[in-house]
């Protein structure tokens, strides 16, 4: 398990850089503002997971939970298909 959660911390943070990166570019006229909406969605998003995870652990149990995580990744997979397949791959 304690693998599993380092390979996540190298991913999860490489993509909170690209993400910032690529935001910054995208919102020159107001990188300030850019950058708060990215925190506080980021938060949203988080609070939100941790919602969502608590109500699949009281009502599926501990043993079931990985269903809630495979949805959620079947929701991004969708949703990272649907981004490309309107506005291109960058």
């Amino acid at each position: 398990m304690m693998i599993i959660v380092i390979v996540w911390r190298f991913i999860h943070t490489g993509g909170f850089i690209i993400n910032q990166n690529w935001l910054a570019s995208e919102a020159s006229e107001a990188p300030e503002f850019a950058n708060s909406l990215f925190v506080s969605f980021s938060n949203l998003g988080i609070a939100i997971g941790t919602a969502s995870g608590g109500q699949f652990l009281l009502h599926m149990g501990t043993h079931q939970i990985i269903w809630g995580g495979l949805m959620f990744l079947a929701l991004a997979v969708i949703g990272m298909v649907a981004k490309i397949k309107w506005y291109g791959f960058l």
